[in-house]
């Protein structure tokens, strides 16, 4: 079992004088923290034009500021927005963390969360699919051929060139997918991607999603693969912290889950939530749930290092090889993410790592 910590930097309102400096401040230091504590992975999601949700713009730039901070733990996008951005552009940024931390970059991709952030990118949210695919084609072409030979889709046309940097993990660092909902474990599985999934669902829910992944990955013919090299990973983020006091631990890590998944008064909150939408769906589901269901759930990580432990033991049951927690998250305090991640560390994750 891995551990990784997911960050997208929230900032619920109101904001002080330099709450943006503090927050970055408080990423970094959570995020030595965590490779410290011997947390394996780092992931960093990136968001357009969500105040308060998640101010983590510039992914790369925190991760390259990190890869010098740190020596041994993973850096990865979850995700790059594969249609905002120029292949040429997702390349040459991935493959320079990947030097800049002497191999440790993830390459996590994605189309974007919602049509919110791509729809003021300037792009059309029903084409996302086929751009990203295009997109995710041409840059591992750039990976895999010395001289980029080109290419050309229905919405890309390249011209061939020499693409440098080149990433140290060769032909390119680890491939992840986002999964927001269960229908994209199994195509993730095709595909021959690691799956960044979303722990929303209960590991019972959960469980066939990623039993067809494992199915798919490992099935001999596979038309979809969109790499020489499969990166078989099944991870998924909760959102919660962990304390010393089991209450205030649950209390603390389900208010920052609720808050997450739309119990707030963030401004964005009727595009992300629309009525009838998945997530609305979530939403409603974690407002009828108390707070020692969604911690006997393992849909909010909550409790004592105990507690924790059994809610872990749960999701690695259902077949997950690496949980992510998010315990920057709502209205969770710097100090109660620097507690959590010592105590994780101290008292969570030894008793996995054999």
């Amino acid at each position: 079992m891995k551990f990784g910590m997911m960050c997208q930097l929230q900032m619920p309102r109101p904001w002080g004088d330099g709450a943006e400096r503090h927050a970055y401040a408080n990423f970094l230091a959570q995020a030595e923290a965590a490779e410290q504590a011997g947390f394996d992975y780092i992931w960093l999601t990136e968001q357009h034009f969500c105040a308060e949700i998640g101010h983590s713009a510039c992914p790369e730039m925190l991760l390259a500021a990190l890869s010098q901070r740190t020596s041994r733990i993973r850096l990865g996008f979850a995700v790059i927005i594969l249609p905002a951005h120029n292949p040429f552009m997702v390349a040459e940024r991935v493959a320079t963390l990947d030097v800049l931390s002497l191999g440790r970059a993830e390459f996590g991709c994605g189309r974007g969360a919602y049509p919110y952030i791509v729809e003021g990118l300037g792009l059309d949210p029903a084409k996302g699919r086929e751009l990203g695919r295009e997109t995710l084609e041409a840059v591992l072409k750039m990976y895999e051929n010395e001289f980029f030979p080109g290419y050309k889709g229905e919405y890309l046309d390249l011209a061939a060139r020499h693409v440098v940097p080149r990433p140290l993990q060769r032909p390119h660092p680890p491939l992840w997918v986002a999964a927001s909902n269960l229908e994209t474990w199994a195509h993730a599985g095709r595909q021959g991607v690691g799956v960044l999934g979303i722990a929303h669902t209960t590991p019972a829910e959960t469980k066939p999603a990623i039993d067809a992944y494992r199915a798919a990955i490992r099935a001999k013919d596979r038309a979809e693969r969109v790499s020489t090299v499969d990166n078989e990973h099944a991870a998924a983020f909760a959102v919660g912290v962990c304390l010393d006091d089991d209450r205030e631990g649950r209390a603390v890590g389900c208010a920052a889950a609720r808050w997450y998944f739309g119990q707030n008064d963030a401004e964005l909150n009727h595009v992300r939530f629309a009525s009838g939408s998945a997530l609305h769906q979530v939403a409603e589901k974690f407002a009828r749930r108390t707070d020692d269901e969604l911690v006997e759930d393992a849909r909010a990580i909550g409790g004592n290092p105990d507690t924790v432990s059994r809610q872990v033991e749960k999701w690695r049951a259902a077949g997950l090889d690496q949980i992510m927690f998010m315990l920057q998250s709502g209205r969770t305090t710097h100090d109660q993410v620097m507690r959590s991640i010592r105590l994780i560390g101290d008292k969570v994750i030894p008793r996995f790592a054999a």
